[in-house]
């Protein structure tokens, strides 16, 4: 009788294991210091991965250190701060943010939706364990897999198994929000992707602000914002990081940042830990004005659909210990991921230019002005830099010694700036013509000055070329044509004496690329900079709601095509999914947004791309402190560029570029020059050098260290400084 039972039991866990239940190697299970079980889900080696059935908890021990990183604190249990459902989120591998029919908002966290009412189906993957989270009250699925290869373990979220059966809908699902955290006894910090990069250091006493929580690439464009909440910096690169006392790990959206978002918090609010992590989003809302003005006017909040767009949700953490568990050692992996995984070719060392430092200078050409005739008014182009100005201010910087020249051109096309889509070299006559243009180009080609013609297609300021606002636009919630301002800086509120645009939906965007790009190699151009595609994205809101995942794999494919097209192509604040089909970068991020939870800026994002791609500064003549500005450049390794026109900056007056009041070329140019030579003088012998390490070494004094070993060390104090062994001088560096 025994021996049957036995029997029927075994079949029946056979059976259970092939319908993708719980399938149990118990060869490879052992029992946890609190009695439950752990099964040894995967070993890569450097790495090994267990799972514990009972609570859903993932263990990762770095056989490299001996660390050991858990999705949950060991401690929580003795944790007094947490109360009520936040001491229950500790015990959660996943946090639900949800509405309902009426856009009222909820939270559930994994363990009292799921864990806490059964044991959630898993089964052994290939390298891993795939979890399967079923919240029978709110009629949520969600499947999670977990797996490890080389020094990384990956957490993915499976979009095809979320199911949202009810009447709620999923707005976001933090992964792993508590995975590392650290307690008050540890040291060190966390990383946040914050404009330059930002840490948080551990328990700073700062409970009572807000916690870092900011979208990936910047919040969705497509929204009505009637005004912009703050001034702040995007988070142009998809990673996070902690720093926890001699180890540490490096987190990278590897799938899904299009419409990720990171978190971070500090001991004291919530709970005695620390913690930083990312969630997927998958549903937007916006509140409109309607009746605006009127004794009616209301507010309305509008919800889109709840999607995925097709993307699973995938992150890697690497983990770092010693000398490596540093800000530094984190930016110095994300670039070996841009090669490894996005396949970023290191930027030559031998670049042309005789061993000069890179200059980049951005000229305005044709802008919008009003006129009249007869009192009758009319928009006329008025001439910033025509295509001979622009010859003529190359041929000036290549005979004062700026060897290592690119020179981009806006406002260029037929009509000038903010006007058309270019899909053509049709340019405009009063600057010279499509001829002119052509000529221009090709005597920069001959002369080694690499030419950049900026093109934006995500803007349509006018319709044409192909391109109209009831066809090829993005659609807002409202399903009206996503229609954008620029916002006062006085109020922040939408300014409308500025022209407006609107977005292009992104298969126009991949056309109007296309045709851009293929029209430039056909005109004999090697380079093109695209504006805007770089620096946001966007869902387009139509009856089929097309998500940002899915704007972001249509661009992939475009910007795929434009490089193909061409030698290169430059972006400006640019995002890090650009990364793969870029020659240069401009108006890279230098400083975070100093939120008041953040303690200090580093340079994250300059020392990753250090190494990899050319990476220029926003315009030096545009800066407010120029003298820090230069001395901000030398301490990240940035390239510098600059913004001019070529004429009388009084033409400025009535066009919608009168900021421009600090840019004219003649005026400025020895000043230009004084400055690139102070540059090339401190960085000339790092150019196309990967930064290796960036040490504070006092208040207001900075160290970055390149791979040859040279170093320099900047001091932003109005007093000289005495750090090791040498003076300083204020506002001044030392290259050793």
């Amino acid at each position: 009788m025994k021996l049957r039972l036995l029997t029927i039991f075994t079949a029946v866990m056979l059976a259970v294991a092939a319908s993708g239940g719980p399938e149990i190697n118990y060869a490879a299970a052992t029992n946890g210091a609190d009695g439950g079980q752990v099964v040894r889900a995967a070993d890569s080696g450097r790495l090994t991965l267990d799972y514990h059935p009972a609570t859903a908890e993932i263990s990762v021990t770095d056989t490299a250190s001996g660390a050991v990183w858990t999705s949950n604190p060991a401690d929580r249990e003795a944790d007094a701060a947490a109360k009520g459902a936040k001491k229950m989120d500790l015990s959660a591998q996943l946090l639900l943010d949800y509405v309902d029919g009426q856009n009222k908002p909820f939270q559930l966290n994994s363990f009292t939706g799921s864990v806490k009412d059964a044991q959630p189906a898993w089964k052994k993957v290939d390298g891993g364990v795939e979890v399967t989270y079923v919240f029978p009250k709110a009629g949520f699925t969600v499947p999670v897999r977990y797996s490890l290869s080389g020094d990384a373990m990956t957490a993915t979220i499976l979009a095809e198994g979320i199911k949202q059966e009810g009447k709620f809908k999923l707005v976001n699902i933090s992964l792993l929000p508590f995975f590392g955290a650290a307690g008050k006894t540890n040291e060190g910090y966390l990383l946040v992707p914050d404009g330059s990069g930002a840490l948080i250091h551990f328990n700073n006493n700062k409970s009572s602000y807000r916690g870092y929580n900011e979208r990936v690439f910047g919040g969705d464009q497509a929204l009505d914002l009637p005004a912009r909440a703050e001034q702040k910096e995007t988070v142009r690169m998809p990673v996070f990081g902690m720093k926890r006392d001699d180890e540490g790990f490096l987190a990278v959206i590897h799938k899904g940042a299009y419409q990720a978002g990171i978190a971070a918090d500090v001991s004291g609010k919530n709970n005695s830990y620390n913690n930083v992590y990312s969630y997927l989003n998958l549903m937007e809302s916006e509140t409109n004005l309607l009746l605006e003005g009127t004794p009616n006017e209301k507010q309305v909040t509008r919800s889109s659909q709840s999607l995925t767009g097709g993307t699973d949700f995938e992150v890697n953490y690497y983990f770092l210990n010693g000398e490596d568990a540093d800000y530094a050692g984190m930016a110095g992996k994300y670039r070996e991921y841009l090669q490894k995984e996005q396949n970023v070719k290191p930027m030559e060392k031998d670049a042309a230019g005789g061993g000069k430092l890179p200059l980049l200078v951005d000229f305005v050409g044709g802008v919008k002005k009003k006129a009249a005739f007869l009192g009758i008014p009319y928009n006329t182009v008025e001439v910033l830099t025509s295509f001979k100005d622009a010859g003529e201010a190359a041929d000036r910087l290549l005979g004062d010694g700026i060897s290592n020249l690119s020179l981009r051109l806006e406002g260029w096309s037929s009509g000038g700036a903010k006007d058309e889509v270019p899909v053509s070299l049709s340019a405009e006559g009063k600057l010279g013509g499509t001829r002119g243009l052509k000529k221009l180009a090709g005597e920069l080609e001959e002369k080694g000055v690499a030419f950049y013609p900026a093109a934006d297609p995500v803007k349509l300021y006018e319709g044409g070329n192909g391109f109209s606002r009831f066809m090829d636009t993005a659609k807002g919630i409202s399903r009206a044509p996503a229609l954008k301002y620029e916002y006062r800086l006085s109020d922040r509120t939408k300014n409308k004496d500025l022209k407006r645009w609107y977005l292009m939906k992104p298969a126009s965007v991949n056309e109007a690329i296309a045709k851009f790009t293929s029209a430039a190699a056909k005109g004999g151009l090697k380079h093109a900079s695209l504006e805007s595609v770089g620096s946001f994205l966007y869902s387009d809101f139509r009856k089929d709601s097309q998500p940002k995942n899915a704007t972001g794999a249509i661009w992939e494919q475009g910007l795929a095509e434009g490089q193909s097209n061409l030698d290169g192509l430059l972006f400006e604040q640019p995002n890090a999914y650009v990364f793969p089909f870029a020659e240069s970068l401009s108006d890279v991020p230098l400083y975070s947004s100093g939120f008041d939870t953040e303690d200090e800026a580093v340079p994250f994002y300059s020392i990753a791309v250090s190494g990899l791609l050319p990476a220029y500064s926003e315009p030096v003549n545009l800066s407010s402190m120029p003298q820090r500005y230069l001395l901000k450049l030398i301490e990240t390794g940035t390239f510098p560029a600059y913004k001019f026109i070529a004429r009388d900056s009084a033409l400025l007056a009535g066009t919608e570029f009168d900021y421009l009041y600090s840019a004219e070329f003649e005026t400025l140019y020895g000043e230009m020059l004084e400055q690139y030579n102070r540059l090339d003088e401190a960085l000339g012998g790092v150019i196309g050098l990967a930064i290796t390490d960036h040490d504070k070494l006092q208040d207001g004094v900075y160290r970055t260290t390149f791979e040859n070993g040279a170093a320099v060390v900047v001091n932003y104090n109005d007093e000289a400084a005495d750090v090791l062994g040498e003076r300083i001088p204020a506002l001044g560096y030392l290259v050793r």
